[in-house]
């Protein structure tokens, strides 16, 4: 499937005949594991999730356990740890975008999948229609404040900076709205389509398919 430049007959073809491969990036809370488990539920999509894969490969139970064992980039060990945690996101993620199996595909990536080698994005833009379920800046807030109730693992990259005499959390509450806005802008350089995540956020199967056909050119 050669996603840049799907048509909407194209998409059609592809869904009905069992060869659809869509893959959503966005925002942790943005709706993705949602969205993907409506397409599984209601239209027999594959779904593929690489924050599980991730979880099992490391042999933790639970999402929860993973962002304990990361923990923030000021403790020990930090930088080890999470190249560890994109080496794993970096393989499932070029091995789960080649997948097709005979049934339409989508493939649930995680937060930091605008972290990952440049071949491997290359891999799933070239075999996945990537979909970006976009939020608007004013929400950036209210997902800062939903990582300090509900933490999940953060890759950091270089986006977090200790000045001298600074708190750790006041660092991380400096430093996640950047990063945030960062990734932000990646994954709309990413995508093939930027859709808002607001329009899908009480659709169906069949709503969310029409939606992303209706963005298509």
């Amino acid at each position: 499937m050669q996603s840049p430049q799907l048509q909407p007959e194209e998409f059609d073809a592809h869904v009905a005949q069992g060869t659809f491969r869509l893959s959503f990036v966005g925002m942790s809370n943005a709706g993705k594991s949602y969205r993907s488990k409506v397409l599984a539920r209601e239209k027999d999509f594959l779904w593929y999730q690489v924050d599980e894969e991730i979880q099992k490969a490391l042999g933790f139970a639970a999402m929860e356990e993973i962002s304990v064992w990361l923990g923030y980039p000021a403790s020990e060990g930090y930088k080890e740890r999470e190249a560890k945690y994109l080496a794993l996101e970096n393989r499932f993620t070029r091995e789960a975008s080649m997948k097709t199996g005979g049934k339409n595909f989508v493939f649930d990536t995680t937060g930091s999948v605008v972290q990952l080698e440049r071949e491997t994005l290359g891999v799933l833009k070239e075999n996945c229609l990537v979909v970006h379920l976009d939020i608007d800046e004013d929400s950036l807030q209210e997902m800062v404040n939903k990582f300090f109730v509900e933490p999940k693992p953060v890759a950091w990259g270089d986006s977090f900076s200790m000045q001298e005499g600074e708190r750790e959390e006041a660092v991380l509450r400096r430093c996640y709205p950047a990063l945030l806005q960062e990734r932000l802008t990646k994954y709309r350089m990413l995508a093939h389509l930027n859709i808002p995540a607001k329009s899908v956020r009480d659709a169906s199967a069949e709503e969310t398919l029409e939606i992303i056909r209706s963005h298509l050119s």
